[in-house]
């Protein structure tokens, strides 16, 4: 499935999900997929100075349907000149399991937002919202 996103600057890190197949009224986790672009990082979920902007995950619940934990992966720390310590990031390709609780059968359509501000060693950009949807079928 593909992603779009919004009106803003194009950002350098870009989120995917799987259509989503799950039984009704039970749990199932959809493992959306972020890239980050070669030479960026984008700031991890609980970054460890108080100013830089968090990255994050918000998904709208809707038709019995609901988010209920996302499971970020490990960062990673590396040191930017910008930085007077090394910094939690993440780069690359990224997975982050959504886990999800169904109601009633039916083709679903779930509306998220991913949040993140993405750098370099050299700035960090403004930072970027880009929305989503996510597909799930209950059985």
């Amino acid at each position: 499935m593909l992603l779009t996103a919004g009106a803003q600057t194009a950002g350098v890190a870009h989120i995917a999900g799987p259509v989503v197949t799950a039984r009704a009224q039970a749990t199932a986790i959809a493992a959306l997929s972020i890239t980050v672009e070669p030479g960026f990082h984008i700031q991890s979920n609980h970054p460890k100075l108080d100013y830089i902007i968090p990255s994050a995950i918000t998904i709208t619940p809707a038709d019995g349907i609901s988010a209920t934990k996302v499971t970020w992966p490990p960062t990673v720390d590396r040191k930017f000149s910008f930085s007077p310590q090394p910094l939690a990031v993440f780069e690359g390709q990224i997975k982050v399991p959504v886990t999800l609780t169904t109601g009633a059968a039916g083709a679903h359509v779930l509306h998220g937002t991913f949040r993140y501000q993405a750098c370099n060693d050299q700035l960090c950009r403004p930072p970027v919202t880009e929305p989503f949807t996510l597909a799930v079928h209950v059985r």
